[in-house]
């Protein structure tokens, strides 16, 4: 799997899952004001999706290199700063998503099959969680991905 494989597909999954959150709030207003009804469980919905798609721009975040830093020392002496910190920042970020990855799966084992579900919608927490688990493994490649590009010397 290529790296503007995953880029994509994690921009375009992250894009929707807001546009779907943006679309359910807007449709609970125009509900509420012409109506004055709701769209049950709206809420829970909205924060689903965008929770969801805050993490699926995680991998792309990685690849593009484009997470939050600070070029204070590669601003100072970008020869002799910006691989070293580019090498470790890709490093640490495998390391953050390997260990989300690992407590989130272990989560999902711990409560696989339990009946526990979401308040409003009753979704089942397990395959949620599973969902959750599952972007974190994408992190992951895209991570890996990035870090192999930085010990190669490529931006």
């Amino acid at each position: 799997m290529s790296g503007e494989v995953v880029n994509r597909y994690s921009l375009i999954l992250s894009a929707l899952c807001f546009m779907l959150g943006a679309m359910m709030t807007v449709l609970d207003v125009f509900l509420r004001a012409i109506w004055n009804a709701n769209l049950p469980g709206v809420i829970e919905a909205t924060a689903l999706s965008i929770g969801l798609g805050a993490l699926l721009s995680m991998p792309a975040c990685y690849l593009k290199d484009s997470n939050v830093t600070a070029r204070l020392l590669s601003e100072l002496k970008p020869k002799l700063f910006e691989r070293p910190l580019l090498i470790l920042g890709s490093a640490f970020s495998l390391v953050f998503a390997i260990s989300l990855f690992y407590i989130m799966t272990t989560y999902v084992i711990e409560s696989w099959g339990t009946p526990e579900s979401t308040p409003d919608l009753g979704l089942p927490k397990d395959l949620l969680l599973l969902l959750i688990s599952l972007s974190f493994f994408i992190a992951i490649l895209a991570a890996s991905m990035r870090l192999t590009k930085a010990l190669k010397g490529v931006n």
